[in-house]
């Protein structure tokens, strides 16, 4: 039964350490890290059943001269081939980058991961309250 309640807990917990962990380094790449100007590349348009949005291809340098890419997802006809748009990368990792903004679909993912954990400890504790005998 242990692993039952190990299992009910821990995927909300993971979920919720790996939110924790995505905002930290996002939080880290935009205290600490180094400014610059990309490149839009290339665009593609993605449409879904109820709208559409823009695939953007960035293309930057680092401060050694190395270009690397960068992917968002913007709203339609936002961006132009040529365009620039700033970010900031990692100094010692330039492939991680950060856009304006980039922070706040995790909000959203943290919050319900730890209501999904706070319901799970509830779950574990009637369903305990189920199974034991003589209560």
């Amino acid at each position: 039964m242990i692993f039952f309640y190990i299992f009910i807990i821990g995927i909300p917990l993971l979920l919720t350490l790996f939110c924790i962990n995505k905002i930290r380094n996002v939080k880290a790449i935009k205290k600490h890290g180094i400014q610059t100007n990309a490149i839009v590349t290339h665009i593609r348009l993605i449409k879904y059943s109820k709208g559409s949005s823009d695939s953007v291809t960035l293309a930057y340098a680092d401060k050694a001269g190395i270009w690397h890419t960068a992917k968002a997802t913007t709203t339609p006809g936002h961006y132009k081939v040529g365009n620039t748009i700033s970010l900031k990368y990692q100094q010692d990792k330039p492939s991680r980058y950060i856009l304006n903004g980039m922070l706040q679909g995790q909000w959203f993912l943290f919050i319900f991961s730890v209501l999904l954990l706070a319901f799970a400890i509830f779950a574990s504790y009637k369903v305990n309250e189920m199974v034991m005998p003589g209560k």
